[in-house]
């Protein structure tokens, strides 16, 4: 009797199990639905996506996909993990199924696409942690589609070297593709391999075409260094071009980089002193026809090189002349003012012209020759030091009026970087 009654317990026991576990898997995957099922996926505000629901019993890894009439599948969902509970995502056509296409303007990395128009059907699966799976499956219809791919056409970097110190050699770079359509974002950044989280982004400057509109875009970009930021770490990068429309197309471009010397220079005289020969006082008395000479400092004090360019110290000006007519004189054209290049220079209050008599900010022995494009340029290196003197000859008298005379570092074309330096009073008599 007690036999009996064990074998009836135990027989109930794992039928009630059997049902528990029936039920369970049951449970798994249910209320599945896609509504509606026609869209047209071209960001236009009407019917641009599906609503996708479904509910989970227990946790499992959910996959969502598309067949189409090929026989081809495109995941929107793959193996996520999901929490049991209820879920609902809107789905506009896209799939993230990265590949490279190159339809004659370059390779083009596509991140994300809207498929074609067509049928498809549509599965949810779900995979429990036993790997039992459960899915339910209906067919959606694509129609107008928004398909072409917002791509960066002849995405171009030049050069890719560069050296952006506001030396007017190589201090830029020009970044340009064409669109095909109107976008949504476009953004434009380089990305060091060794930190490829940190971004640094280049903005585009507007012109008669706007950021994101179709047509040809181009950017200077010259590390920030104009803006006074510092340049990012010298080193080889890569430049991406990204670009996404409403519709969801992603296309994403990309090239190479390298900066070099790159940052904001930075340069004093010595201490603001300048040794004016015979000054006491603050004043210098000079004969006509005698000279005022002087010999001072600089220094580099910032991280990337400076470039400079004659006349070299120790050249004598007269007071008739200035930099441009000594160069006229002389035929040697790297005295004019160039864009980029340092010099040290005096000045004097009733003067026409800024700066009218300038100087190499060192000697040959102090600087660094770099031949550029088979030209000669000299550098002063960072944390360096060089030497300057010169003098003007008083072959006619200053204008009447002439009371103070100064020095200032002027990097040509971009600002006088220090000004009105070891201020003097200078008197002109008869020899």
């Amino acid at each position: 009797m007690r036999l009996m009654r064990f074998l009836s317990v135990t027989a109930t026991l794992a039928a009630l199990a059997l049902l528990a576990a029936a039920c369970s898997f049951g449970s798994l995957l249910t209320n599945v639905a896609m509504s509606p099922a026609v869209i047209s996926p071209n960001a236009d505000g009407s019917d641009d996506a599906t609503n996708i629901r479904y509910s989970l019993g227990r946790t499992a890894e959910v996959s969502i996909y598309f067949d189409d009439a090929q026989g081809n599948r495109h995941y929107f969902r793959r193996d996520q993990l999901r929490s049991p509970g209820d879920y609902q995502v809107a789905w506009g056509g896209v799939v993230n199924e990265p590949e490279v296409v190159d339809h004659g303007f370059g390779p083009q990395q596509v991140m994300g696409r809207v498929l074609p128009d067509g049928d498809y059907t549509w599965t949810v699966e779900a995979r429990d942690e036993r790997g039992r799976v459960a899915s339910q499956s209906g067919t959606i219809t694509l129609v107008d589609g928004d398909v072409v791919l917002p791509e960066l056409q002849n995405f171009t970097v030049a050069p890719q070297r560069f050296t952006p110190n506001q030396d007017s050699i190589d201090d830029w770079v020009s970044i340009s593709y064409y669109l095909p359509k109107d976008v949504d974002d476009v953004q434009v950044y380089l990305v060091d391999p060794k930190e490829p989280a940190f971004k640094y982004f280049i903005a585009e400057k507007e012109r008669v075409i706007r950021p994101g509109e179709r047509g040809y875009h181009e950017y200077r970009y010259e590390a920030d260094v104009d803006q006074g930021a510092e340049a990012p770490p010298d080193g080889d990068y890569i430049i991406y071009g990204e670009a996404r429309d409403l519709a969801g197309n992603h296309v994403v471009v990309s090239s190479t980089l390298t900066i070099e010397d790159g940052g904001k220079p930075r340069a004093d005289i010595l201490q603001g002193e300048i040794d004016w020969v015979g000054e006491t006082n603050r004043v210098v008395s000079v004969p006509l026809g005698g000279s005022l000479c002087f010999t001072t400092t600089i220094q580099n004090e910032g991280t990337v090189s400076i470039r400079t360019a004659g006349p070299w110290p120790g050249t004598t000006y007269k007071f008739s002349q200035n930099h441009n007519t000594l160069a006229n004189e002389l035929g040697d054209s790297s005295l004019y003012q160039q864009a980029g290049v340092w010099r040290f220079g005096v000045n004097f209050d009733t003067t026409g012209y800024d700066f009218p008599f300038r100087w190499a900010i060192g000697r040959p022995e102090d600087l660094e020759m770099r031949l550029i494009d088979g030209v000669e340029q000299w550098y002063l290196l960072p944390g360096q030091r060089s030497q300057v003197s010169g003098c003007i000859e008083f072959d006619q008298a200053p204008p009447v009026g002439t009371n103070f005379w100064w020095g200032g570092l002027i990097h040509e074309f971009v600002s006088v970087a220090n000004n009105y330096v070891d201020r003097i009073s200078v008197n002109v008599g008869a020899p």
